[in-house]
């Protein structure tokens, strides 16, 4: 578990960020000349906000997809792939955040997708994905998963009541556009939800080893002190662009792949959090502010000594404890708006073990010791 791992690190996303970065889609030539575009986006809200005329005075789409909704669906995704083939599109535009994104290199995977009728059994037959013909630019909207960078999607197949994490290089985007002023116009508790989840995507890395390595965790507590800095204040102070530029940039290093450099991580509040999303329909964010608490207080022991160094260097508290950090992480939650306890929202107490019983047969977490009944555990605490 402490051992730090041999690694190769490849980051081939052209990251373009700052104030009218869409410029650079023009100047750097970004979409080849000629290339078939298909641009998606979710419900509208760019139309709205301005980022959409924007983004079209340097891109000429051949058909525009619109309508992919928070925990993007399969089947919704299957009508993009549709209209894909049957236009020839060979360059995917995703101009939102991380369930736009994630559907877009779900579709492009889609739409070469041979080895089964399904293509939502690439979540469990990865390796028969071919590569796709299509290349992934993306304009982001909502600072919050990382995925702009990274090679991870989330699909929800609604009809199964499956929400499935895949994870393919082939899929990390060509380019990303991060321009923190297209986030001004968010909603406050889509901004608070993404404030949790990037804290939670460090934090899962974070507490994943111990001693393994000086660097990555440094890196991860300078991102931490960035998001429980700039973070609260970018909520409160929403067109302020140093703080939402701050916290921007913070949550795509957050989940890039720099900070799982050579280590273990846990990713346990993720798999657990996105079952009570699939149950209980909250979003992405707001399950996590329950699911990391959780797991940290069941792997108290076990990192004991990371979750006091938290403590200490993120949050500055002189001979910290391991309750330390997960209080301070409880209390951070709390302060921008977060709610920490399932019990709050009057969800049904019978789900927990339908939520449980996703995890028989299967493990989770850095040392592979969180199952079924550990679930269930984790659950019924933080109701």
């Amino acid at each position: 578990m402490n051992t730090f791992s041999n690694f190769i690190f490849q980051s081939p996303t052209i990251l373009c960020y700052g104030k009218g970065a869409c410029s650079e889609i023009e100047k750097k030539e970004l979409i080849p000349k000629g290339a078939r575009v298909m641009m998606l986006y979710g419900g509208g809200s760019i139309k709205k906000n301005g980022v959409y005329e924007e983004v079209k005075k340097y891109v000429k789409p051949i058909v525009e997809f619109g309508g992919i909704e928070p925990n993007p669906a399969h089947e919704t995704c299957m009508k993009a792939v549709k209209i894909a083939k049957e236009n020839n599109i060979d360059f995917l535009l995703a101009v939102g955040g991380g369930s736009v994104i994630d559907g877009t290199k779900y579709i492009a995977l889609a739409m070469e997708w041979t080895a089964t009728e399904d293509p939502f059994d690439m979540f469990t037959q990865m390796e028969k994905a071919n590569a796709p013909k299509s290349k992934i630019g993306v304009v982001l909207t909502i600072p919050a998963t990382g995925t702009e960078t990274n090679n991870l999607f989330v699909v929800t197949n609604y009809g199964k009541k499956d929400k499935a994490l895949g994870c393919n290089d082939l899929v990390k985007p060509y380019f990303a556009i991060v321009d923190p002023c297209h986030s001004f116009t968010l909603p406050k508790n889509q901004v608070i939800n993404g404030v949790i989840d990037s804290y939670v995507h460090v934090i899962e890395q974070y507490i994943g080893h111990y001693d393994s390595s000086a660097v990555v965790d440094r890196f991860c507590e300078g991102i931490l002190k960035v998001i429980t800095t700039a973070g609260p204040k970018t909520i409160e102070e929403p067109t302020n662009y140093k703080y939402r530029a701050d916290f921007c940039l913070a949550a795509t290093y957050a989940l890039n792949g720099i900070l799982a450099t050579g280590i273990q991580q846990c990713w346990a509040a993720h798999m657990i959090g996105h079952e009570v999303t699939t149950y209980y329909g909250v979003a992405h964010g707001a399950s996590l502010a329950m699911t990391c608490p959780g797991v940290m207080r069941f792997n108290k022991e076990k990192n004991a000594k990371k979750l006091a160094q938290l403590a200490e260097r993120v949050f500055g508290i002189e001979n910290a404890t391991a309750e330390d950090g997960i209080n301070c992480t409880i209390k951070f939650f709390e302060s921008v708006g977060g709610i920490t306890r399932m019990s709050k929202y009057n969800f049904d107490h019978s789900h927990v073990e339908e939520i449980a019983s996703k995890f028989k047969g299967r493990t989770i977490g850095a040392n592979d010791d969180i199952s079924y009944e550990e679930v269930k555990t984790i659950l019924n605490k933080i109701f």
